[in-house]
């Protein structure tokens, strides 16, 4: 030991004093090996005093850290003063932080003749710093996460405030829009919960002869002609109010001065689901309407009666004027007698035609005539129509023919008498204008004669009435004016063919009112296809059709 501690005098006592700290002490000479170490020191590194003397950083450590040694090593040196450093040190299976205090020592020339250690073992404080580190750097994160989560909440909160306030002025100026509808509106307007006007517009207040602005807190009592008008109203609509629908009546109402009036009433609930939150309501005097409408009503009842009554006159020669010619026909007349009264028979029996044509015309312009829903059998009307007109077909050289298609149900319920009435104006014009060819009738299950269709749903199906002939046909231009009352394609035809065009309109008035439609497709010379579809519904009992 005095070999390798030339500085002190006294080396045992000064090993025993190095081996009793707990720091790190150790020599090396100017070669940088090490010629002695501390208990210390050797227990950290699992090393003996013998393995450690004569031998350098490089022998005992990993490259790395015996590197970083000599690096301190090499500043003491060069620079002849004390260092402090700070190092990881890898060696004996482990790791370890080390402040490392190097002081250079000098022979009695002065010259350097090695360094003297002492180092401390700052893992802990090391692992804590690293852990503090790691925390702060955290928490510098999580306040930076939490400043954008704070900018973005901030961002969000000025849109909303804009946002809010976008809809503030938008609700603001809708309420004025609003308002100035409210007061400015030509009909009478009111809101009113639980029976009470809450608020009511100026016209309101017209219309019922009331001071302006008076009319909120009053019952709706007080605007019935009497108590049981005022109930029969609730008990009639209120139910439906409920249930978020509709109300739009017409109904006998008394102003302030106790003058009554016809007055349209059309409300509705605010809320649907919150029916008790109000109702409004819009009122508008249509006395005058009323009286004009029943007016009409009466004019129209006189028309059919004058109709009813003309037609009962009017039948009465007329039929007499046929009964003549029949027995004239029946009596010696000679060639040009004979065809005299042919020709009196035969515009007799135009004329009754037409009466007949412009009374049903009459009727259905009148709305008179309804649709009566009952079972009847296809086949039998078709088979039916076509008979009816067998003659006058096979007089012209015409061929008749139908055909249905078997998707066609047999059985189902609807107007059949309207359907008959159909047909017939479609055969009668289709003979009429045919020259020579056919006629012929196809039956089939869809919206639309061209393509059949055989589904049905709920329990209602769609037929399809084709009436086809080889006739003159129509221009495209004139394909909607031959269903206007006494119209026809041009005026020759009604020189050349006869007839006053109320057919085809009165068809298409019984289709309309049957829930269908009449169209017709054509071209010059070509012929033409009057197609009439309805909705028939499937009787549910497999009944037989009606006889």
């Amino acid at each position: 030991m005095a070999d390798t501690l030339p500085l002190f005098d006294d080396p045992a006592f000064v090993g025993a004093l190095l081996d009793a700290s707990p720091d790190l002490f150790f020599y090396k000479d100017a070669a940088f090996v090490y010629r002695f170490a501390n208990k210390a020191f050797c227990e950290l590194f699992g090393l003996s005093l013998e393995a450690v003397a004569g031998q350098t950083d490089f022998a005992l450590f990993e490259k790395e850290s015996a590197e970083r040694h000599r690096k301190a090593d090499l500043t003491v040196v060069r620079t002849g003063r004390f260092g402090a450093f700070e190092y990881e040190v890898v060696g004996g299976g482990r790791s370890v932080w080390l402040e490392v205090f190097k002081t250079p020592v000098r022979d009695a020339s002065g010259g350097i003749q090695g360094i003297f250690c002492s180092a401390r073992n700052i893992t802990t404080h090391k692992r804590l710093e690293v852990a503090s580190r790691n925390a702060r750097l955290e928490l510098e994160k999580d306040a930076a996460a939490r400043a954008e989560d704070l900018r973005r909440v901030n961002a969000e909160l000025r849109r909303q405030m804009a946002e809010r306030s976008k809809a503030e002025k938008a609700l603001e100026e809708s309420l004025r829009t609003v308002n100035l509808i409210l007061e400015n509106s030509p009909i009478g307007i009111t809101f009113v919960a639980d029976r009470v006007v809450q608020r009511a517009n100026p016209t309101f207040h017209e219309l019922f002869a009331m001071p302006p602005d008076t009319g909120a807190g009053r019952s709706t009592a007080d605007f019935y002609p009497d108590r049981e008008a005022y109930e029969a109203f609730g008990r009639e609509f209120y139910s439906v109010l409920g249930r978020g629908r509709r109300v739009d009546t017409v109904r006998p109402m008394r102003r302030a001065d106790g003058t009554e009036f016809w007055c349209r009433i059309i409300g509705q609930v605010l809320f649907p689901d919150r029916p008790q939150a109000g109702s409004i309501w819009l009122m508008e005097d249509v006395t005058e309407r009323r009286l004009a409408e029943e007016a009409t009503l009466a004019a129209e009842r006189l028309k059919r009666e004058f109709a009813d009554n003309m037609s009962h006159e009017v039948r009465t020669p007329l039929n007499g004027i046929l009964g003549m010619a029949e027995l004239l026909l029946a009596t010696d007349l000679t060639d040009e007698q004979r065809g005299l009264v042919a020709t009196l028979k035969e515009s007799a029996g135009n004329l009754t035609e037409l009466l007949e044509s412009i009374l049903d015309f009459s009727r259905l312009d009148a709305d008179s005539e309804a649709t009566r829903n009952t079972p009847f059998n296809i086949n039998n009307i078709i088979q039916g129509a076509v008979n009816s007109f067998g003659s006058s077909a096979l007089q012209k050289g015409l061929s008749l023919t139908w055909r249905i298609d078997p998707e066609t149900p047999d059985l189902v319920v609807g107007d059949g008498a309207g359907l008959r009435r159909v047909l017939a104006a479609l055969l009668s014009n289709a003979i009429k204008f045919t020259v020579q060819g056919g006629v012929e009738v196809a039956v089939s299950v869809g919206a639309d004669c061209r393509e059949a269709v055989p589904a049905a749903t709920d329990g209602v199906v769609m037929v399809s009435f084709a009436v086809r002939d080889t006739g003159i046909g129509l221009p495209a231009d004139q394909l909607e004016t031959v269903f206007e009352p006494f119209r026809q394609a041009d005026g020759s035809m009604t020189r050349h063919f006869g007839g006053a065009g109320l057919g085809l309109a009165i068809a298409r008035k019984i289709a309309t009112s049957m829930g269908g439609d009449l169209t017709v497709e054509s071209r010059p010379g070509s012929g033409s296809v009057f197609c009439f579809t309805a909705p028939f519904s499937l009787p549910r009992d497999g009944g037989a059709p009606t006889p």
